[in-house]
């Protein structure tokens, strides 16, 4: 099957990739499709993602974002960056390299790793739609409940889970050496009925069930956001402290809807995609929709960077004092020392 950010073969070219080793089935226009896909917008993409997402870390650490919901967000940027990475390895070296030790990578790191990244992926998201809700619809209750401690726990119950959910993904591929080279071929257990199953309980569990929990918890705070507009500006609410925490939490809130709202373009066409599938189109119609999916997905994995930015001013504030501290500092001592009546070349050597 493939995943939507999620499971069992391979959240980038699943089963795209390794159907093209055993088969030549695709036309001419899918095979361009793959070739633009796979050598082009995929490894961009990529690498794109890997240092919006190295930036997610370092302003979420550094930059006084400690709060619990925010831990989530550290969570979801480290998978996030650990998938993008292992999967632009795959595109540029291991996919294309007839090596042992790449295929041995391939069969039994990347895939199955990779795939239980993106279920994590899925899964931090799902958590942090629960655990808004509860905040938005008990604000004070969830303020005092949700301790970062009992967060910690959540998010690596989810990393245990999901870890758990994708382990047959390892027992799916096998090496075999033929004709000079090392490929990959499916093992017994990929073709069997108990595979099947798995794949069925795959897609309804990290395919239909985050989708339904994001339409109805995204229905809901998008609605809870517009009526806490309202109320603030009937109310008209003085400057305080409670106020500045209400503020921050609806930024986080608008924050995840965006998130949210990414999550389900990219898992849509993949369940799509899957369904499709076990109803057996065309092997050419399943990898054009697989290669499209695929790029949504990794598009998802990408963007947290920019929706960070566009979305919380917290955000934004703590990227600023991290990567502006230092020019604010110089600012301030060059100040200093002309006060004191140096000279501009000394003010420039401080």
């Amino acid at each position: 099957m493939n995943v939507t950010l999620a499971v069992m073969e391979t959240i980038l070219l699943n089963e795209t990739v390794v159907h093209s080793q055993f088969t030549n089935q695709s036309d001419d226009h899918t095979n361009m499709v793959s070739i633009i896909c796979e050598n082009y917008i995929g490894p961009t993409l990529c690498v794109f993602g890997i240092v919006g997402n190295i930036l997610n870390l370092i302003i979420l650490y550094k930059g006084a974002l400690n709060d619990s919901p925010y831990l989530y967000l550290k969570a979801l940027a480290l998978t996030d960056m650990l998938a993008l990475l292992l999967s632009f390895i795959h595109l540029t070296v291991s996919r294309k390299s007839n090596l042992y030790g790449w295929k041995f990578f391939d069969a039994y790191f990347f895939f199955p790793i990779v795939n239980s990244l993106t279920a994590s992926s899925v899964w931090l998201t799902v958590g942090m739609s629960i655990d808004r809700l509860l905040y938005v619809k008990a604000p004070l209750w969830a303020r005092a409940q949700f301790s970062l401690k009992k967060a910690k726990g959540r998010i690596i119950l989810i990393f245990i889970s999901t870890f758990l959910m994708t382990i047959p993904g390892f027992l799916c591929y096998s090496l075999v050496y033929t004709e000079g080279q090392h490929r990959i071929n499916p093992t017994e257990f990929r073709s069997s009925t108990n595979y099947r199953i798995y794949d069925i309980a795959c897609i309804v569990f990290f395919h239909v069930l985050p989708l339904v929990i994001f339409t109805l918890t995204n229905t809901y705070l998008i609605c809870a956001v517009q009526r806490a507009r309202v109320i603030r500006k009937e109310y008209d609410i003085r400057n305080n402290k409670e106020k500045e925490w209400q503020i921050d939490q609806r930024r986080f809130t608008i924050t995840l809807i965006s998130i949210v709202m990414m999550s389900i373009i990219a898992i849509l066409p993949s369940t799509i995609g899957d369904f499709t599938r076990l109803l057996h189109i065309s092997q050419s119609h399943y990898q054009t929709l697989r290669q499209i999916s695929n790029i949504l997905l990794l598009c998802n994995l990408s963007m947290n960077f920019i929706l960070f930015c566009a979305f919380n001013k917290r955000f934004v504030r703590g990227m600023k004092s991290v990567f502006g501290g230092s020019y604010t500092k110089v600012k301030f001592s060059i100040r200093r020392t002309k006060s004191f009546g140096l000279s501009k070349t000394e003010t420039n050597v401080f």
